[in-house]
């Protein structure tokens, strides 16, 4: 039997989330500012819904997704290619900002614990918004880019030791040494011990029938899924939180060489529970509080965006790093994060602060997030004013960045032949016999391998891998897919990048559709044939020239 109740909080959630990251949209500021506010309208202002067990269930989904997603991208050549820069800002970070919140929290007048666990929670800055900006902007290739996504890194793998940490506490029911040592003990053994065995299946099991299944794009996302969902299931067994299993799956998934095609699948997929979370935890803000409680979450939240800013700036700036790019790195991880949230439920279901506190913890994000997105909108005027302030001086940061104040390169002026078929790998190896840069495309990872130069594995369909293959910097696309809806679609988004494409017209009758759209060359196999054949029967006289 249906539900109704739930099905109508779920669709006015939906609706409300949708109408205000429409909103934010316009203005600017992220969807994680936008269903928080949809959920402060649905709850605390109007009382139209109320959070069930089930909404939780889905908005619990929408973590473990979010883990899933981001240990997706713990590749170890990416871990390996963190550098010294990250792993050194990232830990001074850690350390500096768990202090000073720690500190900051005792001073507001928390308790020991509450203000420990509050000061952890403000360390963490956003992985979901500080990627979707670079990406949107196209700087993950900039050196503060990627000093930005390797902090996060460094912050992610510090979440899963606290996951641990906090499910190895046991609920917080006793505090004596000899139980919370043996808890700890159990937990990081168990955490050990799944680990190691989730990353032997990737090495030994899981590439040959994942390869199998990444022939169909389909298929491998929803194996995907049941491999992150029976990893979570493992940790029910080994006392663990699901978040943790899902984290490891991810991992594990992460050292095959489709990962990059399963993160662009999960993430839709990832975003609506994820909304579903966001406008919950609006629901159960409150906002009937003292004058008291707003002046402390307003302090907390000029630490997170003015202190974090500072620590990390300071940081950068002594690894020898410009000043643009220190400041820029520095303002990118001004807010708190998806995971502050995650850290303080679970601090509150094991006893270590109460509600009150993760309610300011939720205002402190709906002000840092809303400041931090906005400040890095106007990032260049806002450096420009500063840097003419001469406030810049005082971190006394390296003129040139130490690699000599070059970017990391990436594709550009480019060919790129979606289909490595006959056709796709003859083009494909001609254009490079003439000296042309190629990025080839395809969902089958066996005919990838046949071809040696950069590749992408995924569905052309997809405006993610388009993205990812730098389509806007490209030169000329080359379709050779025999799949006429795809085509119009890579015609479409060709014309709409203002890039030149070439595309394989396997009916006759949809030539009028394309050349619409602005197609520079139609490849038409029987129509070149005959032309071809017409042309060495003339040579060989059987027919007039």
């Amino acid at each position: 039997m249906i539900d109704e109740p739930f099905i109508r909080s779920i669709g006015i959630m939906v609706l409300a989330a949708a109408a205000f990251a429409l909103a934010a949209r316009a203005v600017s500021l992220p969807t994680i500012v936008a269903y928080l506010a949809a959920g402060l309208l649905l709850g605390p202002l109007t009382g139209i819904i109320e959070v069930s067990e089930a909404i939780h269930l889905i908005a619990e989904t929408g973590i473990v997704l979010l883990l899933f997603l981001v240990g997706l991208e713990l590749s170890f050549e990416k871990i390996k290619g963190v550098g010294v820069v990250a792993v050194v800002a990232g830990s001074a970070q850690i350390v500096l900002t768990v202090l000073g919140g720690f500190a900051l929290c005792l001073v507001l007048g928390f308790a020991m614990v509450p203000a420990l666990v509050l000061g952890i929670a403000l360390t963490f800055s956003s992985t979901v918004i500080v990627v979707k900006l670079l990406v949107d902007n196209q700087d993950t290739k900039k050196h503060f880019g990627q000093i930005a996504i390797g902090v996060l890194l460094v912050q992610d793998l510090f979440v899963v030791i606290l996951l641990t940490l906090v499910s190895g506490l046991g609920g917080g029911e006793s505090f004596e040494f000899a139980v919370v040592a043996g808890g700890l003990a159990k937990a990081f053994g168990g955490m050990a011990l799944l680990l190691a065995a989730v990353l032997a299946a990737s090495k030994w099991l899981l590439r040959n029938p994942f390869t199998w299944a990444a022939r169909s794009p389909e298929t491998l996302f929803i194996w995907s899924l049941c491999w992150c969902f029976l990893i979570v299931g493992a940790t029910h067994f080994l006392d663990l939180s699901p978040e943790i299993g899902a984290f490891i799956a991810g991992i594990s998934l992460a050292q095959l060489p489709y990962h990059r095609d399963l993160q662009r699948r999960v993430q839709p997929l990832m975003n609506y529970f994820i909304a579903v979370f966001f406008v919950s935890l609006g629901i159960e803000m409150k906002l009937d509080v003292s004058l008291i409680f707003w002046a402390k979450a307003m302090v907390l939240a000029l630490f997170v965006v003015a202190g974090k800013f500072f620590i990390v700036m300071f940081i950068v700036a002594r690894l020898a790093y410009s000043e643009k790019t220190s400041y820029f790195a520095a303002l990118l991880l001004t807010q708190v994060s998806e995971f502050s949230f995650i850290f303080i439920a679970l601090g509150v279901d094991a006893g270590f602060l109460d509600a009150d506190a993760a309610a300011m913890l939720g205002l402190v994000g709906l002000i840092s997030i809303s400041v931090s997105t906005v400040a890095i909108v106007f990032r260049e005027s806002l450096y420009a004013t500063v840097r003419r302030l001469g406030f810049c001086r005082m971190f006394r940061a390296g003129t040139e960045d130490p690699s000599g104040g070059e970017d990391a390169a990436e594709l550009e002026g480019h060919v790129i032949v979606v289909g490595m078929n006959a056709l796709g790998r003859e083009l494909a190896g001609r254009l490079r016999a003439q000296g042309e840069e190629v990025l080839a495309i395809d969902v089958d990872p066996e005919k990838l391998a046949r071809f040696s130069g950069p590749t992408l594995l995924g569905d052309a369909e997809s405006a993610a891998l388009l993205q990812d293959a730098g389509l806007e910097k490209a030169k000329l696309l080359i379709s050779t897919l025999h799949i006429e809806p795809t085509n119009d679609l890579l015609a479409y988004r060709c014309r709409h990048a203002g890039v030149p494409c070439s595309i394989h017209a396997v009916d006759l009758t949809a030539l009028d559709n394309l050349l619409d759209m602005d197609v520079k060359y139609l490849i038409v196999p029987k129509a070149d044939g005959i032309k071809r054949q017409n042309v060495e029967l003339k040579r060989r006289g059987f027919l007039p020239s």
